[in-house]
Order: structure tokens, then sequence, then C-alpha cells
């Protein structure tokens, strides 16, 4: 499951640092990717913030690749964890550096030290990240969630969902088998999203054949 701490929202999602592409990518699926299980308690999840990118200058600052929607967040934190195993660090300085952030840690003061964290991740506890306002959830949360549309007939299961590089889609297991049900994660067709209830309302798309 994906550990990005990009919030799903019944409202049209906030993409305030969209990675720049040169080609268009491969729809990422959220179930390919490494992080926590649905209904994993927020207090258990790690959140992935960047991608170490080598060193700047000669007193082992970090070059941050970000990978979260709220980058400016990350200088309110005390405290990463980097690389895998996740090592708990002191993160004593952030800022900014064109598309990147320049971070500072706890025990990393030479160039040499710097370059041995390159290409590890830079995660933070949920609990640290920028408070979710209503109606605001971590993506991994909607894996599991029994879908009904507007009238309350049971649509079928969220088992996946697909970072379009535009609207977010929601990959939907029919209740009755089948082939999955493909939902855009927009306003006008999710209309409720309640995952501590374990349920998500929709208005199912209408193609025309």
């Amino acid at each position: 499951m994906s550990e990005t701490s990009r919030p799903a929202t019944g409202s049209a999602p906030r993409r305030t640092a969209a990675p720049r592409r040169r080609s268009a990518p491969r729809a990422k699926r959220l179930i390919e990717t490494n992080g926590p299980e649905p209904g994993t308690p927020l207090t258990d999840v790690l959140l992935t913030e960047g991608v170490l990118a080598g060193s700047h200058g000669v007193r082992g600052e970090l070059k941050l690749r970000v990978l979260t929607d709220q980058p400016d967040h990350l200088a309110t934190v005390k405290h990463v964890f980097v690389g895998e195993p996740p090592k708990p660090m002191r993160l004593l300085g952030v800022r900014e550096h064109g598309d990147l952030l320049l971070i500072r840690l706890e025990g990393i003061t030479t160039p040499e030290q710097a370059k041995e964290l390159s290409g590890k991740t830079v995660k933070i506890r949920a609990t640290d990240a920028r408070p979710l306002e209503d109606g605001e959830y971590f993506l991994f949360q909607l894996i599991g969630l029994a879908v009904e549309d507007e009238a309350g007939t049971p649509v079928g299961t969220v088992s996946d969902l697909i970072e379009t590089g535009a609207h977010d889609v929601l990959v939907i297991a029919p209740a009755n088998g089948g082939q999955d049900i493909l939902v855009p994660n927009h306003p006008e067709y999710v209309l409720e999203m309640v995952p501590e209830a374990g349920r998500l309302v929709v208005r199912l798309p209408v193609y025309e054949s």
C-alpha cells in the first residue's frame, strides 16, 4: 500500500507539489507500492516525505527529492526516519532549493556522510503530519471500504487506487463478481467517504458505448 501523505478527500484533492515528468507515466496502482495495511492505526504508520538525492555543500546538508504535497510542513517536524529499516534521526533544519528541499540531520556533518544516505527514503510519523481536515483521509485508508450507490445499493469493495496524474481512480471489486468498476476520485462521483465506518458512497459514471 502507498505511504504517501497526500490526503484523499471527497472534494477535489490538492496537488501543490506534483512531481514534474518528461513523459507520460504508467498509471501507478496503490496496491503495487509498499506501505501500511488498511486499518493500521496512524500511531503505527510512517509516511514517506521524500528520497535523499546526495549532499549539498561541505557541512553535510542533504538534498531531498520531495514526494509529498505539503513539503513546507516538514519544517515543523523534529524527528524523521531514514532508510530501511527506518532509523530515527533528529531533523535540525529544512530549506527550499529549487524543486528540492535541503535538510540537516543530527550527526551528518560532512559531504561523505551525506552521500552515504543517498537514495534512502525520509519518513515521518503519521501523527506528525499536517492534521487532516474534515473529510480528508490517507489513501491507504480507502482500501477495503464497502461501496454503495446513491440509493444505498451495494456496489462492491475498494480493492485498489490508481494514480493517473490527474484525478485518482478508485478500483472497485463488484459485489456480484465481474469486471472491476473504475470511479474517479472526484466530488462529481465520490459523494461521501467515511473510512471510520468502512463506507463509501459513489455516483457511478455512465460511459457511452
